[in-house]
């Protein structure tokens, strides 16, 4: 009984002591010091990136309804227009003027009518199947009694009878129209302006209805609601936002936009070469080009009108508090879409003459010292002048003409778009060297290729470190796979006297089976999270940092991840999104050095000194909640301890109708020199610690409009499997059956030689 007794003690100690440490493994715990406050990090970290990819300008922030308005789409003319009972075909005999050549030439013979659909959705539901229905349904965004403005030019030839306008919706809500008042029969254009008030919130298209005979000829034809963002403001006097998308963007608090690419800053042939001069002014005056993610092949339009351009870029930065970051390339179209890795790799082989490959140079980019080579350098020099130049100056004087009369304060200048190679370093220089001669005081942006780690990205960085070392290097990379948990180190071994480092394009890809919307899910944000808290810890080298595409229309999606989707009518909101939110909003101005190292827990310490409160981000990849404590020393009293975060399923995501994930915001208990919180499984969290004469009551707060979201909110029910669950059930499972199998195989094999003995033994005893 007594040797029982004694196991049964030892036993019961031995599980305490196992249960203690299991708990002290499960605890996030470290050292908070003033001693070890260390580097500066920058204070233009986070910001943002907006590119018409997906519809995000077009069709999205643009608050114009009407698409292809100006009948300039040269594969489809009367893309996003239905006809019925009228003869209308597109013109280009007396256009405009010689920037909008083309029109609507209708001739009519009785009663008909014509209508725009508005942007329209393509696929099915978060894929990328093209569905006919969708293509040809209606989706103007209409709002109960809200008021629009109609506009566009008429030529009348010969045309007798009435139009009337009007706005119509689905369920016919929307269905009275107003006569307009045709002008007579002329040789110029005239533009026609009305009122349009919607009944119902419902999405619908705009109507033209015909009654009479004759020709005459339509363009430019535009619908903004008069509640966008910048209606009735001179800084705005071409251009209005849709509101709701300029709010997502406001409350991320970005220090900066690139703009206004990407691939789009580029151009698919020299002709095409992007022009920042043609998207400035009056819309009808801007060259409209094809948009480089269009498919005409599957009915997709998708025009560049210009609609976002150069100063509303501008005056969007300035509006919202964001240093401007045009990216512009240098005379030379995109790469991809040249082939130019394939020739390149063609002329090493042999295959092409030294001829032929200057030949093909020729074709894709401009030649340094040639007349269009030094005109183009001449456009970037403009801009310059654009942006910061006085009202005496020439394009001074043209931006305040625009409606800004005070600069911009333009202190980036991006040169070229994941470029990479001979040809774009050879006209990199020769654009570099004539502004840093002319306008010193202006920061390039060089391009480090497209590749995450690879030949082209490191020969691009030796050769910015020895020739360009004043430039900010750009790097873009889109990964799969959990790379970015597996590479939060990769900053830390970069030279911290070489050039700084621009992460202009990045996102997460959570690999998996699923939705295209579930893939922006809280693992994938918890990815981009981690990722994040080496980028603080290289603050000093790293100065700004683009998730990127921020802007996506369901449905119409040119890429699958994406930070905000919308459709006409909402927005959503992804984790990711959450995840630049609550990051933009809290982090300090010196990185702080502490000592932990626990598998699957990320974390970065900063601190403003000046404001005393500490920053500290926790993300927690493990499947486990887990306890915090926190030991603050040497910053003096403690006063206040909050924490921000976001935590949900791996696949727990936001769609329409379906909001699983919000930041939430709660206390932290303070004991002494102590703060303590829990953090949640796969969550991103920021505990702010305000110190000395901080009481707390000056801290960032989440947004408003968070607040109307909550009553959306639902508990995630979704399905969406990872490679790596399929792994986990699917390998133990088939060790079994395969165990088993051979433990099968063995029965049988021994029993068949059992048999096979027997009948051998009982043939010889017959024998």
């Amino acid at each position: 009984m007594k040797k029982t007794a004694v196991s049964v003690i030892i036993c019961a100690l031995i599980l305490v002591i196992v249960f203690a440490g299991c708990e002290g493994m499960n605890t996030i715990s470290f050292t908070v010091s003033d001693d070890n406050v260390g580097i500066e990090i920058s204070q233009d970290m986070y910001g943002l990136f907006l590119e018409d990819i997906s519809y995000a300008g077009d069709g999205g922030l643009v608050s114009n309804l009407v698409a292809n308005g100006s009948f300039e789409y040269e594969a489809l003319p009367l893309s996003n227009w239905f006809i019925t009972n009228l003869s209308a075909t597109v013109g280009s005999e007396e256009g405009l003027n010689d920037k909008n050549t083309k029109y609507l030439k209708v001739v009519a013979d009785g009663i008909g009518n014509f209508s725009n659909a508005g942007y329209l959705e393509y696929y099915d539901y978060l894929t990328e199947d093209y569905n006919i229905d969708k293509m040809n349904s209606p989706d103007m965004g209409f709002k109960k009694d809200a008021v629009y403005d109609l506009s566009f030019y008429i030529k009348n030839i010969d045309f007798e009878g009435s139009i009337e306008v009007g706005l119509v919706s689905y369920t016919n809500t929307n269905d009275d129209c107003k006569e307009i008042e045709i002008p007579l029969a002329s040789e110029g254009w005239t533009k026609m302006q009305t009122q349009l008030v919607s009944k119902a919130t419902e999405d619908g298209k705009l109507l033209f209805k015909v009654d009479g005979e004759g020709e005459f000829h339509i363009d430019f034809v535009s619908l903004v609601p008069q509640d966008s963002y910048g209606y009735g403001r001179d800084e705005w006097k071409y251009v209005t936002l849709r509101s709701d998308m300029v709010q997502a963007l406001y409350d991320l608090s970005p220090s900066f936009i690139r703009f206004p690419g990407g691939c789009l800053a580029e151009g698919d042939n020299l002709d095409n070469l992007f022009s920042w001069k043609n998207t400035i002014g009056p819309l009808e005056e801007r060259e409209q080009t094809s948009n480089i993610w269009n498919d005409d092949e599957n009915g997709k339009a998708y025009n560049n009108t210009f609609a976002l351009g150069y100063h509303e870029y501008f005056q969007l930065c300035d509006d919202l508090g964001a240093k401007p970051l045009p990216i512009l390339n240098v005379g030379m179209i995109c790469q991809f879409k040249a082939n130019y890795n394939e020739v390149s790799e063609e002329y090493k082989k042999g295959k092409m003459t030294f001829a032929e490959w200057q030949a093909y140079l020729d074709t894709v980019a401009l030649r340094p010292s040639t007349d269009e080579f030094n005109a183009y350098v001449q456009d970037i020099l403009d801009l310059i002048e654009y942006a910061n130049g006085d009202t005496t100056t020439y394009w001074g004087a043209i931006r305040a003409q625009n409606g800004h009369p005070e600069p911009f304060n333009l202190e980036y200048i991006g040169l070229g778009n994941e470029n990479w190679g001979e040809l774009y370093w050879r006209n990199f220089d020769a654009i570099y060297q004539v502004i840093k001669r002319e306008h010193p005081e202006i920061t390039v942006i060089s391009s480090a290729s497209y590749e995450f780690e690879g030949e082209r990205i490191d020969e691009s960085w030796e050769l910015i470190n020895d020739r360009y070392p004043d430039t900010v290097v750009d790097e873009h990379y889109y990964t799969g796979n959990n790379t970015l948990f597996r590479n939060n180190d990769r900053y830390d071994s970069y030279d911290r006297d070489g050039a700084k480092v621009f992460v202009g394009e990045y996102a997460a890809t959570c690999w998996g089976f699923g939705k295209l919307t579930t893939k922006s899910n809280i693992w994938e944000a918890v990815e981009e999270a981690s990722y994040l808290t080496g980028i603080e810890r290289n603050g000093d080298i790293v100065v700004m940092a683009s998730y990127a595409p921020t802007f996506a229309k369901i449905n119409s999606q040119c890429w699958d991840v994406n930070m905000i989707w919308f459709d006409s009518q909402n927005i959503v909101l992804t984790p990711s999104y959450y995840v630049q939110m609550l990051y933009a909003n809290n982090y300090g101005t010196n990185y702080v050095n502490v000592d932990f190292d626990k598998s699957g827990v990320y974390t970065s310490t900063t601190v403003d000194e000046e404001e005393q409160v500490l920053y500290i981000k926790l993300v927690n990849s493990n499947g486990k909640s887990m306890p915090v404590n926190l030991d603050i020393d040497g910053f003096g009293n403690l006063n206040a301890a909050s924490m921000q975060y976001i935590s949900g399923e791996k696949g727990a995501c936001n769609e329409l109708g379906s909001t699983t994930v919000l930041p939430s915001q709660e206390d932290c208990a303070i004991d002494g020199n102590t703060v303590s919180t829990n953090v949640d499984a796969y969550s991103v969290n920021v505990i702010r610690i305000y110190y000395g004469e901080n009481d707390g009551s000056g801290a960032y707060v989440l947004p408003e409009v968070l607040s109307t979201m909550e009553s959306n909110l639902t508990e995630y029910t979704g399905f969406y499997v990872t490679p790596e669950t399929l792994m986990a059930i699917f390998i133990p499972l088939g060790i079994v059956i395969i165990a088993g199998a051979c433990v099968a195989l063995f029965f049988i094999v021994k029993k068949a030689y059992k048999n096979r003995k027997q009948k051998i033994s009982a043939s010889n005893g017959e024998e």
